[in-house]
């Protein structure tokens, strides 16, 4: 009856298989003669067949040996590709990664992050999801998506959050209002109605928003909440408010707005990326520093005055 081997014989098996020399196989795998030899009779032992002929001047592969060789050799690449796959995964380099992201960041952020992720993690399954801050909240608590680049402040218990960068902040003006030339200082609009993201979808622009103008004497006249960046610049074109909205929004044309640089320095958003506390793999890791290279790399062009 067969009992258990060792891959260590497996693979002392395969050196004197393939040396047919007991002594150039034991060169081989550093290992002095007498040991290789037990160990070779050991798994012949264990297997019940002979695997190899010895006489005293050649060894041998019998039949079995043939057919065992072949075997052999398979299972030991098996399990080196088994251990090459397992510190793949422990490394980040296998598995998946969900990634929720802000619309603002499919602007410039993620076009360059992205394929030098891929270039690093080529095997990794990288899905993504554009969605809200507070969504993107949410669903990093659920474990529905594994990092998330939002928008701060958030509620950060239980996430690991790094800031990469700030936006400015640009105005969205009616395409003849009297200001659309630009730029414009943000206490010219103390006077005007404001067309502003739902505070519930993202506290991290409403906020930054809120306290941009606080911080030049007045607080906004919140005419309309938008759910999204199309609803907004409608809702400006429309003549019902002006709206403040990352620069980033500005190199895209929209009909019937245009964009007018901020003077105040403080007119900024800032961008960060998140992951659950504790849960950081290297994959996470990874993005996060290739995202804080290309943040730290971003230089927001100026658009000229008036332009769409």
């Amino acid at each position: 009856m067969s009992k258990d081997f060792s891959l260590q014989q497996l693979r002392l098996f395969v050196a004197v298989a393939e040396e047919l020399h007991f002594r150039r196989a034991a060169e081989r795998v550093h290992l002095s003669q007498p040991p290789l030899t037990r160990q070779v009779r050991a798994l012949e032992d264990s297997l019940g067949v002979t695997l190899l002929e010895r006489t005293s001047r050649r060894v041998n592969l019998t039949p079995a040996g043939v057919v065992f060789l072949e075997e052999a050799r398979r299972v030991l690449s098996a399990v080196d590709q088994a251990r090459r796959e397992a510190v793949r995964a422990e490394t980040g380099q296998l598995g998946s990664i969900i990634v929720g992201f802000i619309e603002s960041a499919a602007l410039d952020l993620l076009p360059q992050v992205l394929p030098r992720f891929r270039d690093q993690f080529t095997d990794l399954d990288l899905e993504l999801r554009e969605m809200h801050t507070s969504e993107q909240c949410r669903q990093l608590h659920e474990r529905r998506i594994d990092v998330g680049i939002l928008r701060p402040p958030v509620d950060e218990a239980g996430l690991e959050v790094t800031v990469l960068h700030a936006n400015p902040l640009v105005a969205v003006l009616p395409e003849e209002h009297p200001l659309a030339s630009g730029p414009v200082a943000l206490a010219d609009l103390a006077g005007e109605a404001f067309v502003m993201y739902s505070r519930r979808l993202g506290e991290g622009i409403y906020s930054a928003i809120l306290q941009s103008c606080l911080a030049v004497g007045f607080t906004p006249r919140v005419r309309h909440e938008a759910t999204s960046t199309p609803m907004l610049m409608s809702l400006v074109a429309a003549r019902e408010g002006v709206a403040l909205v990352p620069e980033q929004f500005a190199f895209t044309r929209r009909i019937g707005v245009r964009f007018a640089p901020v003077d105040d320095a403080a007119a900024m958003s800032s961008v960060a990326i998140a992951w659950r506390t504790g849960d950081s793999q290297p994959a996470y890791q990874a993005l996060c520093s290739i995202a804080r290279q290309v943040a730290g790399k971003l230089k927001q062009p100026m658009f000229g005055a008036g332009s769409t």
